[in-house]
């Protein structure tokens, strides 16, 4: 696999341009409005107070960049509150899917991880693109689906929004946009600590503190541990594979001096170190004129296959995965004269991911391959929201995204190689090859959204978003060593 996958080929220190792009959006929404049948309630006994059961919450979302109830928003979404994600126990990423069905998440492990809605995604594994999806955090653009492959604690609430949403968030997204928020530091005193124990060697602990540390400041700090021994017997060593550990946490400082303006500052840290990513053999291929090419090689370089329908494989060499990551922002929001909010998000993010893959077989055909990444970004948004309630409303904002990304791809051959790739002998055989990729992206974008409220039941709403957006990059492969 080309270690870089761009819409075209990009010669070394090139440099790719890509033209200025204009993104208009206009809809209307219509609001109907039902009065509810009034009814004299028979008088209830005096010790059995009436409970209106019809009367339903208001979920407030920022879908538009504001708060404000969802009813009021035209916008295709779900809302999943974190109650409920906590009560469904869905504590991934790609574990969504069971509560939005439009939502899909392919999976192997953090590299190899897409998410898409409607069915509309790109290639998981690309790390010269961004996703189709946007993925964002307290407000912050996570640049790789696998930024967000780790388990979802202290959340506040969900929204998935379906279509293109470039003229209210930070960097462009053609098919949605998952924005989480996670619960600020209250100046109320909260602590909380949850453990949960299951089959196969499962146990997760989560921690939550939270409270003021004077008038002015409040803190929170929250923490989880994940481990499972996982679902697939290697026949090899015995040993399971496809579980392994996840740990991470979450630190926040909210500084509040008074009623128009605030300082959210949030620091993370998320590692795992597992097997995930473990295939299974459930089928060997064709067997053309008597000779099945699969288990002929296998059987030629001393290979004893295992049947995979019992989740069993027979490997000699590691099938591991190491992820690390984490990063910081700061998100100030002003509410300046006439009750404009002026707000400023800044951010840096990191993600470095490591994989070990076995050849499947119990031979040394080859020791390890595949493809590492290390990957840092920088953001800057700045948003000004008008005041709500009036005749014509508005979101406008400019926002930056910067990354440097750079990936190893290798392969370590085994003596066994050449008899099972069916190349000359010499040609494989303890050969090492490594090559090397770097992309550097710089992205500008100046986006805005108004809405005209024509009638009380009727909404005109349009958009404007201008992209600049440069991505330079080289690929080298060293000359192999040995063979």
């Amino acid at each position: 696999m080309s270690p870089l996958n761009l819409a075209s080929p990009l010669t070394p220190r090139r440099l790719k341009r890509l033209p200025l792009a204009l993104l208009l959006a206009g809809s209307a929404s219509w609001t109907h409005g039902y009065a509810a049948e009034t009814q004299t309630p028979s008088p209830a006994p005096a010790d059995k107070p009436v409970v209106n059961s019809s009367q339903l919450e208001t979920v407030t979302v920022t879908t538009r960049r504001r708060e404000e109830s969802s009813q009021d928003v035209p916008t295709p979404m779900s809302v999943v509150s974190g109650q409920n994600l906590e009560t469904q126990r869905v504590y991934r990423i790609q574990d969504l899917q069971q509560l939005v069905p439009s939502v899909n998440v392919a999976y192997m492990h953090a590299r190899q991880s897409s998410v898409s809605i409607r069915g509309l995604g790109n290639n998981p594994a690309s790390d010269g693109l961004e996703g189709s999806v946007g993925l964002y955090i307290d407000n912050v653009y996570l640049g790789r689906p696998g930024m967000a492959v780790f388990d979802l604690m202290d959340i506040e609430q969900l929204e998935v929004l379906r279509g293109p949403q470039g003229t209210l968030f930070g960097k462009n997204t053609t098919a949605g946009v998952i924005n989480i928020s996670t619960r600020a530091p209250t100046f109320t005193p909260e602590r909380s600590i949850e453990t949960s124990v299951g089959e196969g060697g499962y146990f997760q602990t989560k921690g939550t503190i939270s409270g003021p540390l004077n008038d002015q400041l409040a803190g929170r700090f929250s923490a989880y541990r994940t481990r499972s021994d996982g679902d697939i017997k290697n026949e090899y060593d015995g040993h399971d594979l496809n579980g392994g550990s996840r740990d991470g946490f979450r630190a926040q400082l909210l500084f509040k001096p008074n009623d128009d303006f605030n300082l959210r500052w949030i620091g993370d840290y998320n590692e795992e170190d597992s097997s995930a990513g473990t295939r299974v053999l459930y089928n060997t291929g064709p067997t053309i004129n008597g000779v099945n090419l699969y288990q002929a090689r296998a059987n030629a370089a001393g290979a004893t296959l295992v049947n995979g329908a019992h989740r069993k494989v027979n490997l000699d060499n590691d099938q591991h995965v190491t992820v690390h990551q984490g990063g910081t922002s700061v998100e100030a929001n002003w509410t300046l004269p006439s009750d404009f909010t002026l707000t400023s998000i800044s951010a840096y993010r990191f993600w470095n991911f490591t994989p070990r893959n076995d050849d499947g077989l119990n031979v040394p055909a080859s020791y390890n391959a595949g493809v590492s990444v290390e990957d840092k970004q920088y953001s800057q948004e700045f948003r000004l929201a008008s005041p709500k309630g009036e005749f014509f409303d508005y979101v406008v904002g400019a926002y930056y995204f910067g990354s440097d990304l750079d990936n190893k791809s290798f392969a370590y051959y085994g003596p066994q190689a050449d008899i099972w790739n069916g190349t000359p002998r010499g040609a494989l055989a303890n050969v090492t090859s490594i090559g090397n990729g770097h992309i550097k992206t710089d992205s500008f974008a100046l986006f805005a959204q108004g809405t005209w409220h024509l009638t009380e039941r009727l909404d005109f709403t349009a958009g404007v978003r201008g992209t600049y957006e440069e991505k330079s990059a080289w690929v080298t492969r060293d000359a192999p060593l040995g063979g």
